[in-house]
């Protein structure tokens, strides 16, 4: 197995924790039960690169649209050239393309200066729980009281409960001021979900965040981490030590 096709795995077994998962042909599409958020819905590729791409595409996207959520893939595009060329030609929109990087335990940086207090997340502090959320939401570029910035809650408290999940925030003059998400699958964990508040950039809270979030995980036992780096992000991974092994391609349908 290659380190892309591990990956692939470990996002596939990540995606299915607090999901419905649904086989249809050449992926698992792991629908969120009560939310359409269309973010907590997701269809990964499952087995080999395939001919019939098109006619795979067509059968999730109705099943997407059966069950009321938005058609959504994440993969990986050196391991699938040919569903990419096949949605393309159905158009579906490329709505991420990002680098995909790995950390291994060895090559994690020295701690970078406090900024703040960093704690990890309590599945049954609720007030605390959507003050992150809600900070997250912000970063993200949401809006205040927007339906849905709390949509994520019952997914993240059950999956800090279970160990699927865990989660740090920074708290400065005590509130969360930023944070980030380690989601377990296959052996290995995908840092994800990490925001700054749009008033708190630019101080270091999201690399402490993160750095804080690796230490303690690799202390037990999580041999690798990956990422997706957001646009504007690759600096702040680099420096915690990771490095670029492939990209990353989201799509939505037409």
């Amino acid at each position: 197995m290659t380190p892309l096709e591990r990956l692939e795995a470990g996002m596939r077994e990540a995606a299915r924790h607090g999901r419905t998962v649904l086989a249809t042909p050449g992926f698992a599409a792991c629908l969120h039960p009560t939310s359409a958020h269309p973010f907590l819905s997701v269809a990964v590729p499952d087995g080999p690169d395939r001919e019939d791409w098109p006619a795979a595409l067509q059968a999730l996207a109705a099943t997407f649209a059966a069950h009321e959520r938005a058609p959504r893939i994440e993969a990986f595009a050196e391991l699938r050239p040919g569903l990419l060329a096949a949605a393309d030609a159905a158009g579906w929109r490329r709505a991420m393309t990002a680098p995909v990087m790995v950390l291994d335990p060895a090559d994690l940086a020295p701690a970078p200066p406090a900024t703040g207090v960093v704690r990890t997340l309590d599945p049954d502090d609720d007030a605390r729980l959507e003050a992150a959320l809600r900070g997250q939401h912000l970063a993200f570029g949401g809006t205040a009281g927007d339906p849905g910035e709390l949509d994520w809650l019952p997914s993240l408290r059950d999956g800090l409960r279970r160990g699927s999940v865990r989660a740090v925030a920074v708290d400065v003059d005590g509130r969360p001021v930023a944070g980030a998400v380690l989601q377990y699958g296959g052996g290995l964990a995908e840092l994800a979900g990490v925001w700054t508040h749009p008033d708190a950039r630019r101080r270091g809270h999201a690399r402490g965040a993160c750095h804080a979030l690796l230490v303690a995980a690799f202390a037990d036992g999580l041999e690798l981490a990956w990422l997706s780096a957001a646009e504007g992000a690759l600096r702040l991974y680099e420096a915690l030590g990771f490095v670029r092994v492939g990209t990353q391609v989201n799509l939505e349908a037409p």
